[in-house]
C-alpha cells in the first residue's frame, strides 16, 4: 500500500456549519485517501456528526484566543496548553503537515509546529483587522493560502513573502448541490403566482447589509407592487430586520426563512438571488446561485468580482447607499430575457471554474510542493510585528482608525 501523508486540520469556528466549514468538509471528503489521511483538530461540535460519517479521526477542545475579543482575554495558561497539545497530537499521528483552517489557531499552532519541525499552510478564508493579524500571529505561518486576491491584500502589504502566499478560490460541490429538489416557494409562501422573488443568503449580521435590501425593495415596490425578499439564514440582527420590515410596512413582501438545509432548493424557486453585503471575502454563495441558474445581484466588493463579472455574469453595483442595488434589482423586472441571460453564462462561467474538484486538485498540488521542499523555513518572529507597522502607517495616513473594515470570524 502506497505511503499516506497524514494532514492535522485545525478547524476554529462557531457553532455552525457555513463557508470555511462546508469548505473544510468538501476538502477532506474529496482528499485522495491513497495519497492523504485526514485528522482534525476543532472547536466546532458541529462538526463532528460529518467527521464521524466519513470515518475522520477527531479531537474536540475549547479554543481561547489570547489577546481576543472576548474575556478572558490574557489566559496564557490555556494558551500554553493549546501549544502543548498541539505538539502532542502532531507526535502522536505522525503528523506531516498541519492546516490551519482559519488565523485562530495560529497563535498557539505556529509556536507547536515550528518546536515539531512539521511544516503548517494557514487557509483565510476572510480578511482580517491589523489587530487580529498580529495577535494571532499570521505572520509566523511559513505558508498561506487565501480564498481570494482580496483576502491576500493585507498581508502582501504587511510585507509577506509573495512566494509563499498562495490564492486558491472556493469551490462546490455542485452535483451535492444540483441533487437538492426545487422547493415551491409560492406555495410554501403562499404567494400570488404573478410573485417576483427575491432572495438573500447569510448570516444575519451588519456586514451582510440586509438593512440594504429592505431598503431597496421598499422603493422597488412603488413600481413592482408584487415583489417579495426571502431571507435565509439567521443571527443577531434577526429582531432589529424584523422590526425594521415593520417600519418599512414591508411585513407582507419580507419573509424570514431561517437556516434551511437545503438553500440551493430554496433559490432554484425564487427569480434572483441580491446581495448588499458591505464586506464580502469570496461569496460562496453567489458561486452557489449561480449554479441555481438565478440572475445574480451582488455588490462589486472584496472577493466577488474574482467569481462573477459585471454585464456578463451578474449585475454587479457600486457598495454605497441603497440606490446602486435599487437599480440592479429593478433590472431584473425590466429586463428580464437580457437577466437570464446573464443567469446562463453563471451558470456556465461556475461550473467550469468554481468546482470543489479542481479545489481540492489545487491544494493537493500545494501539500505536494511544501511536503517535497527541501528545507523548512518558519519566519522570524520580529515578522509577527509585521501588521502594526501596517496600522501605524494607515492612522498616519488616514488620520483615524487602525482600520476601517469591521472584526471578522477569527
Amino acid at each position: 500500500m502506497q505511503f499516506r501523508q497524514k494532514i492535522l486540520f485545525v478547524h476554529y469556528g462557531d457553532n455552525w456549519i457555513r463557508g470555511s466549514e462546508r469548505c473544510l468538509l468538501d476538502l477532506i471528503s474529496h482528499l485522495d485517501s491513497e495519497q492523504f489521511e485526514a485528522v482534525v483538530w476543532t472547536n466546532n461540535s458541529m462538526l463532528l456528526p460529518h467527521l464521524k460519517q466519513l470515518q475522520v479521526e477527531y479531537q474536540i477542545d475549547n479554543f481561547p484566543i489570547l489577546l481576543g475579543w472576548q474575556a478572558p482575554k490574557a489566559d496564557i495558561n490555556s494558551w500554553a496548553k493549546l501549544v502543548r497539545k498541539g505538539k502532542k497530537l502532531i507526535k502522536q499521528h505522525q503528523i506531516d503537515l498541519v492546516h490551519v483552517n482559519s488565523a485562530a489557531p495560529c497563535q498557539w499552532m505556529s509556536i507547536a509546529t515550528r518546536q515539531s519541525g512539521c511544516p503548517m499552510l494557514t487557509h483565510l478564508h476572510s480578511d482580517y483587522l491589523s489587530r487580529d493579524r498580529a495577535t494571532l500571529g499570521v505572520h509566523l505561518s511559513p505558508f498561506v493560502m487565501t480564498a481570494s486576491h482580496a483576502i491576500s491584500h493585507n498581508l502582501l502589504k504587511d510585507g509577506y513573502p509573495k512566494e509563499r502566499l498562495n490564492v486558491v478560490h472556493n469551490g462546490i460541490n455542485i452535483q451535492r448541490l444540483e441533487e437538492q429538489p426545487q422547493v415551491d416557494v409560492v406555495e410554501q409562501l403562499e404567494l400570488d403566482d404573478d410573485a417576483i422573488i427575491y432572495a438573500t443568503v447569510g448570516s444575519l449580521i451588519h456586514r451582510k447589509g440586509v438593512d440594504r435590501i429592505l431598503i431597496a425593495l421598499r422603493h422597488l415596490l412603488l413600481e413592482y407592487p408584487n415583489s417579495h425578499l426571502v431571507v435565509i439564514g439567521d443571527g443577531e440582527e434577526r429582531n432589529n430586520l424584523q422590526q425594521a420590515c415593520r417600519t418599512l410596512h414591508l411585513e407582507g413582501h419580507v419573509h424570514f426563512v431561517g437556516e434551511q438545509s437545503n438553500v440551493l432548493g430554496w433559490l432554484k424557486g425564487c427569480h434572483a438571488f441580491v446581495s448588499a453585503a458591505r464586506e464580502e471575502a469570496f461569496g460562496l454563495v453567489i458561486a452557489e446561485a449561480a449554479v441555481a441558474n438565478l440572475p445574480i445581484v451582488a455588490p462589486f466588493e472584496g472577493g466577488i468580482p474574482e467569481v462573477v463579472q459585471h454585464g456578463e455574469t451578474a449585475l454587479l453595483f457600486a457598495n454605497h447607499g441603497y440606490g446602486p442595488l435599487l437599480d440592479m434589482m429593478r433590472c431584473i423586472q425590466s429586463h428580464p430575457y437580457d437577466c437570464q441571460a446573464i443567469a446562463h453564462n453563471a451558470h456556465k462561467h461556475v461550473k467550469k471554474n468554481f468546482t470543489v474538484e479542481r479545489y481540492v486538485e489545487q491544494i493537493e498540488h500545494l501539500y505536494q510542493q511544501i511536503l517535497q521542499a527541501e528545507r523548512l523555513d518558519f519566519p522570524p518572529l520580529k515578522d509577527g510585528l509585521k501588521p502594526i507597522k501596517t496600522a501605524i502607517a494607515k492612522r498616519k495616513k488616514d488620520g483615524g482608525d487602525y482600520d476601517l473594515s469591521t472584526q471578522h470570524h477569527l
